[in-house]
């Protein structure tokens, strides 16, 4: 099958997909046709057949950024897109299959006129097989998104309100990520679920293959600096498979050593499909108050990233922007990111890979002052969803479904909303083992492997004073009024981290025009240096602390927090910064704490 394409000027033009990629695969980003539909009358008008598109867009950049050429603030509930794009049938039983990265919040798509289907949620993939729709010459693909300003839907921090302010910030709507095509055989893969073991040196691989696959027979090879170094073959129709990799070397911040992975079908010794893929030997668990990275104590020195961008906002300007932001924040001596209220890009996560980078994941949240049993049940299925995508990244090492109780309001007594909680943690670690699970990160814990605590305090003092109070049992979060564990519940134990902490800026970087002031107070470049040594210092000299999570790597709208301006400039010295990260923490000796490895 020939498809056509031309992608000259195409934005975003990398392979979008990074744990299961093939050769073939044509973009469809760039310029589409767009409508908003204000008043919703376009499904009752037949916009699928004949839409009034007055306007143009650059996908996959949302309406709300400058980058997409529209660059409007106001709520569209309501938007479509069309786009035409030449091709030819598929030949000889192949498959073609239509990919969205993201569409917020939810999407109807129609090839041809014909409906291929609806997918709710604004942060995972989905897919159709458009086959038995597509034609050769033109083809006409239209999307309609709706986008209303719910609060119920898990939207994190965009604001549901007509003009951002404080730490809500600017909407995303309609496509945010690559749209793609990709030619596929009869019978092919269509996920690889890979689990690592670094105990025996091993990975688990299960293949999901669609189509007729009883007879045919897989093979898995691991590649290591361009040289193979294992392969094991299973039997036909076996879907399972145990790699085992001799003098494995395991992956972490220090040495984030990758095998590639090649996985086929075979009928014989003929391949039917083959995909590429990658994964990490590493290891997350928890020994008494400290977090293990490969079986040794590991000191985490994380911080926030809300992954925004001044014209892309949700959409990176390019896949050298995604990363950039790693590589700032490698600089500024950090050895991950706990990336908040927001699902990443894939290839955010991919960078991280490559380049050694701890994270944390995080489910964007519902509107925050409040509880509907509705609004977990979409954000159950959504969670289930960014699971499965980002299960094989070896940098993600924890699960935060929820973010200091917002939209789970009265987690702290209230029995049915405890309840729910406790049913998507033990849904998650169902899902994924592999991982330790942070309930609600902040405060009002139920059951959570990381007590996490989030304080804004302003020095180092302050933290010590409250410090020795919280250790001999006081329930409350000294400058948050919520309990540290929710009634009913105690801390028992588990790895403690200050995973917010900070949140001061600095003169001469005021927020934008018509923007509030959002930050912890503001201070002189000196003062700004020795506030954040203190505070960092007075986390490091906590004997049960095991980590930090500094707010922010990088200014986002009104809130002027970051250690880099919304367009990347470095307010502080890089290197400063990182010597103040790098001190000892009083938790480890000095011999195991390893330096962060400078990109």
């Amino acid at each position: 099958m020939t498809l056509h394409d031309s992608a000259s000027g195409m934005p975003r033009p990398e392979y979008p997909r990074p744990d299961l990629r093939r050769a073939a695969w044509v973009n469809l980003n760039g310029t589409w046709e767009f409508a908003s539909d204000d008043h919703d009358r376009g499904l009752a008008a037949n916009w699928q057949e004949d839409g009034p598109f007055g306007e143009r867009i650059l996908v996959p950049f949302p309406f709300e950024s400058t980058l997409s050429g529209i660059g409007e603030q106001g709520i569209r509930p309501v938007v479509w897109y069309r786009r035409t794009f030449a091709t030819m049938r598929p030949r000889g039983g192949e498959r073609l299959l239509l990919h969205f990265g993201a569409v917020d919040y939810e999407a109807t798509v129609w090839l041809n006129g014909a409906l291929l289907g609806r997918h709710r949620g604004g942060y995972t993939p989905f897919s159709f097989d458009v086959t038995d729709v597509v034609r050769d010459g033109d083809n006409t693909l239209v999307l309609r998104a709706f986008d209303p300003p719910s609060t119920d839907q898990p939207r994190g921090k965009q604001y549901w309100r007509e003009e951002p302010t404080g730490i809500w910030y600017a909407r995303t709507t309609g496509i945010w990520q690559t749209v793609w095509l990709e030619p596929v055989p009869p019978a092919h893969i269509r996920r690889l679920v890979l689990t690592p073991d670094l105990s025996d040196g091993s990975v688990q691989i299960e293949v999901e293959a669609e189509g007729d696959t009883g007879a045919l027979s897989v093979e898995a090879t691991a590649i290591l600096f361009a040289e193979p170094v294992a392969r094991v073959r299973g039997g036909p129709g076996e879907g399972r498979l145990l790699l085992r990799i001799p003098r494995a070397r395991p992956w972490s911040p220090e040495s984030p050593v990758l095998y590639d992975l090649r996985v086929s079908l075979l009928a014989g010794e003929s391949p039917v499909d083959r995909v590429d893929s990658y994964f990490g030997l590493r290891k997350v668990a928890v020994e008494g108050r400290n977090i293990l990275l490969n079986d040794r104590p590991y000191y985490q020195r994380l911080v926030l990233d809300q992954g925004y961008w001044p014209d892309g906002q949700y959409t990176a300007p390019s896949d050298d922007a995604l990363r950039a932001d790693i590589l700032w924040a490698r600089r500024f001596g950090y050895n991950g990111a706990r990336k908040h209220q927001k699902i990443e890009d894939p290839r955010w996560l991919y960078w991280a890979d490559r380049l050694g980078f701890l994270v944390w994941g995080e489910m964007p949240s519902p509107a925050i002052y409040r509880f509907s049993a509705e609004a977990i049940a979409d954000l159950r299925d959504e969670w289930l969803q960014v699971l499965a995508r980002d299960y094989n990244h070896p940098c993600l090492i924890t699960w935060v479904p929820f973010n200091e109780s917002w939209g789970i309001w009265g987690v702290r007594d209230r029995p049915e909303v405890q309840r729910a909680v406790r049913d998507v943690v033990a849904l998650t670690r169902r899902h994924d083992p592999t991982r330790l699970v942070v309930d609600n990160s902040g405060w009002e814990h139920l059951d959570t492997d990381i007590a996490d605590v989030h304080s804004y305090l302003r020095t180092a003092e302050q933290l010590h004073v409250w410090w020795p109070c919280f250790r001999a049992g006081q329930t409350y979060v000294y400058d948050s009024g919520h309990p540290f564990f929710a009634v009913g519940h105690h801390y028992g134990g588990q790895p403690v981290i200050f995973s917010e902490y900070g949140g001061m800026a600095m003169e001469g970087y005021p927020p934008p025009a018509g923007k509030p002031l959002q930050a912890c107070g503001i201070d002189t470049r000196d003062r700004y240096l020795q506030r954040y040594h203190d505070l960092t210092r007075g986390i490091l000299d906590m004997e049960d602390v095991c980590g930090f999570c500094f707010t922010q790597l990088v200014d986002v709208e009104g809130e002027v927090n970051g250690l880099l301006t919304y367009d990347r400039r470095p307010k502080v010295d890089p290197e400063l910064i990182a010597t103040f990260n790098q001190e000892t923490p009083a938790a480890f000796p000095a011999r195991e704490v390893e330096p962060v490895a400078r990109c």
